[in-house]
């Protein structure tokens, strides 16, 4: 019987020994919590790198007794670090479905799947109080709101343009819109957008957990781990520039530096011609305070999924264009606004302006009054 190594072993060091892991195994298999294993084994999966008899490899380990050899291929077998042909259907086809993804997508995606879950029913009470007696010893929850650098803030104005455009026209006019005008968005609706997408509409305390913002749109224990910054170019009577928006007091906080938003978007047109552009990051402080396990991250990119459509509909609700890219380049975004790119991370752009061109076909309801 042939035998071959498995194509879903990812490795690392863990409590001083290396450990592999198969990120496809099934829940419950050995291979899947991880196998911790020494340079002999690890020399024995690199003989079987395609499909190989065991008895061609016994004579391959000098100074080792063939039996010996054996009993080491039959453990790695049990623990699915080496596979048979039927075995490896699954991960054959994985190949297959996913040949341009490359191994980060694959491990993301098939390791943080069948994460268990404490509810009602399997003893939510237990896993609670556990959880509870963690956060105790860490001490206080993190602020709801993001750090502040200091700098001279701006208030923005709470005359909010009525957002009653026909709910299924602003769905189906919802278009990215990639070519701006060169006219400035209003100061009211930059306002209206930013606090139904970003403003918090009340507050809720919660033992344990501190104070939880509720916003517009879902978002995981409600740790709302994003941070939006912004760089205002075409809006009116707000001056060009890197600012924070603060949802605390709806106001903008002018940051020191600058973000070349041509570099960074990879030039595209869109990113360079919005009336303002945000650029959304994420504390990883704040989700794990609460959820302490890898499919959170998950999570994290889903709320913000949530965040960019709520942004999209509010700001074709306000009679603009908005558009959103995952395509920067983060490191370097991530310099320009001083974060470390580990505790807070680039995760998203997106922003608005004013059309340049109404697309066919697309209906357009001004706003009575929005500038009354």
């Amino acid at each position: 019987m042939e035998l071959r190594r498995s194509r879903t072993l990812m490795a690392g060091w863990q409590n001083g020994g290396l450990t592999v892991e198969d990120y496809l195994a099934e829940p419950g298999d050995e291979g899947r919590t991880g196998v911790q294993i020494d340079g002999t084994a690890l020399d024995i999966l690199g003989h079987f790198e395609d499909w190989t008899d065991p008895e061609t490899v016994l004579d391959r380990f000098e100074g080792y007794d063939p039996a010996s050899v054996r009993g080491a291929v039959k453990q790695l077998a049990d623990v699915g670090l080496l596979r048979t042909r039927d075995e490896a259907e699954r991960e054959d086809k994985l190949d297959e479905a996913w040949r341009h993804w490359g191994d980060a997508a694959r491990y993301f995606h098939f390791a943080t799947k069948n994460v268990s879950y404490v509810t009602e029913e399997n003893g939510a009470d237990t896993g609670r109080t556990e959880l509870v007696s963690e956060l105790l010893e860490e001490g206080p929850p993190p602020s709801v709101f993001g750090r502040r650098s200091g700098g001279p803030k701006l208030r923005l104005p709470r005359s909010f343009v009525p957002l009653r455009r026909d709910f299924e026209d602003v769905l189906v006019s919802r278009r990215t819109t990639r070519e701006f005008a060169d006219e400035p968005v209003g100061l009211r609706e930059f306002s209206t957008v930013l606090h139904f997408a970003f403003g918090p509409m009340y507050f809720i305390d919660v033992p344990n957990f501190g104070q939880l913002m509720m916003r517009t749109s879902p978002c995981g224990g409600s740790r709302h781990e994003s941070e939006c910054y912004i760089v205002v170019r075409n809006v009116e009577s707000i001056a060009p520039g890197l600012y924070r928006y603060c949802p605390e007091d709806h106001s903008l906080e002018l940051l020191d530096g600058e973000v070349d938003l041509d570099r960074v978007g990879f030039e595209q047109r869109m990113v360079t011609s919005a009336g303002f552009v945000v650029l959304l990051t994420f504390d990883v402080n704040r989700a794990m305070y609460k959820y302490r396990n890898s499919r959170i991250l998950r999570t994290i990119l889903l709320n913000a999924g949530h965040l960019a459509q709520t942004f999209a509909l509010c700001a074709t609700a306000a009679g603009l264009g908005p558009f959103q890219t995952d395509a920067f380049r983060d490191t370097e975004l991530e310099t320009a606004l001083g974060l470390d790119g580990i505790s807070e991370s680039a995760l998203y752009v997106f922003g608005a302006g004013i059309p340049a061109v109404r697309r066919e076909g697309v209906p357009s309801f001004p706003i009575s009054g929005a500038r009354d």
